[in-house]
């Protein structure tokens, strides 16, 4: 009698243990995912005085090298959060130069609750030459009225109603 309260105990504990793994490295990433808010990217942007160009989710491939100083071993932190990596693309306003934030966002799952975002601006001249390839375009600051058909436009609107231009915001 003993020994079977033991094995009901033990097979209790192991189905606990891999649900909590099935939860915490195939559900929680997947359907869970920590995802950041355009007003945070606009907030951070604002102060470094950068219009909003793009931003994307990175997967492991769109990774160019390691970005973010992370200790190797094994930490209990990792278990208790999820994390998420943006590529954030801004352009100047003062110098009209694009330029590139990597964001690491980490979120602690319940109870614990926290988020935390890091920002960190790439410094590679490669990498922000080949975005002057790619993005190289003209900015137009626009206050009231569309630059190319002449029409009142509020400052909420994403495009233009009678022409149809896209305003980034």
């Amino acid at each position: 009698m003993e020994n079977l309260s033991f094995l009901i105990i033990i097979a209790f504990l192991i189905i606990l243990f891999i649900g909590f793994l099935t939860v915490r490295y195939f559900l929680y990433p997947f359907i869970f995912k920590p995802k950041i808010k355009t007003s945070e990217i606009i907030e951070f942007l604002n102060k470094k005085e950068c219009a909003l160009i793009e931003y994307k989710s990175l997967g492991n491939k769109d990774r160019p090298r390691k970005i973010f100083n992370r200790n190797s071993n094994f930490p209990l932190n990792k278990l208790i959060s999820a994390k998420s990596e943006y590529k954030i693309i801004g352009c100047s306003l003062k110098d009209n130069q694009y330029k590139i934030y990597w964001t690491e966002l980490i979120i602690s799952l319940p109870p614990f609750g926290k988020r935390h975002l890091n920002f960190i601006e790439e410094k590679d001249p490669k990498e922000l030459d080949q975005l002057e390839k790619i993005y190289h375009q003209e900015i137009i600051k626009v206050t009231n009225k569309c630059p190319a058909c002449d029409q009142k436009i509020s400052t909420n609107d994403a495009k233009c109603r009678s022409c149809g231009l896209h305003l980034v915001a």
